[in-house]
């Protein structure tokens, strides 16, 4: 049985994963969930989470969580079976953005957590499809004011200050799974095609119709997706 890791992204926990679990738990997978909290880098995220995980585990990594999931292929590339990349970066964080994050963290310090993702992350999150779901936003924001402020501090420090993952890709030689929505424009599809033409043995598929959250607007398609990459850590396979 493969262990695999599910990490998640800002303001997120467990949640933002739960409409796959039932594909993944059905492919044979032992599923793990971490929050990232408690660390202010990516380096010290990923060793704290590689001390508590299977000393071989295949790891899916949400936006934030791909950060963190290329930080844990880099520091111990021996134990990672494969990555599943959904809605990330492997860019390092220009310096207006990393200024922006900690104004952000400030803003919401002031109104609140909920105030803060209503009025300023909401309307960026989701494609076209999706932008009068209530019921995602509901979702969206119940993992954010679970998460806390303190969360959404060292989360944004984690994503401030990451190191550019793109000249080590190359070394990432166990299946990879890029996963884009076409319409991100928090990572744009040009972010998700960097890192396929750079990773080994990846491959990159775009969702139509979703935009940021894409395990929450298509969790068909990345179910689907994710079965087929799982299928491809069996030894010989890729």
């Amino acid at each position: 049985m493969t262990a695999l890791l599910l990490l998640p992204g800002t303001l997120c926990d467990a949640r933002v994963w739960a409409p796959v679990h039932g594909a993944l738990t059905a492919a044979g997978c032992s599923l793990l969930s971490a929050d990232l909290k408690a660390h202010r880098s990516a380096p010290a995220m990923a060793s704290a989470l590689l001390e508590t995980m299977p000393d071989r585990c295949a790891i899916a990594g949400f936006s934030l969580g791909g950060i963190v999931a290329l930080e844990m292929a880099a520091q111990a590339p021996q134990r990672v079976l494969g990555l599943a990349l959904i809605a990330t970066n492997a860019r390092p964080d220009p310096a207006e953005s990393a200024l922006a994050r900690r104004a952000a963290v400030i803003r919401a310090r002031r109104t609140g957590i909920d105030a803060h993702v209503r009025g300023e992350l909401l309307p960026r999150y989701f494609g076209s499809a999706h932008a009068q779901d209530r019921a995602l936003h509901d979702v969206v924001l119940g993992m954010a004011i679970d998460s806390g402020i303190d969360a959404y501090s060292d989360q944004a420090e984690i994503a401030a200050c990451r190191a550019d993952s793109r000249p080590r890709l190359h070394a990432i030689r166990v299946p990879t799974l890029v996963i884009g929505g076409a319409e991100d424009s928090i990572n744009p599809a040009d972010r998700q095609q960097e890192m396929a033409h750079a990773l080994p043995f990846a491959e990159w598929h775009q969702v139509a119709g979703a935009g940021h959250f894409v395990p929450l607007e298509a969790p068909a398609c990345v179910a689907g997706l994710m079965r087929r990459w799982l299928q491809r850590l069996e030894p010989g396979r890729h």
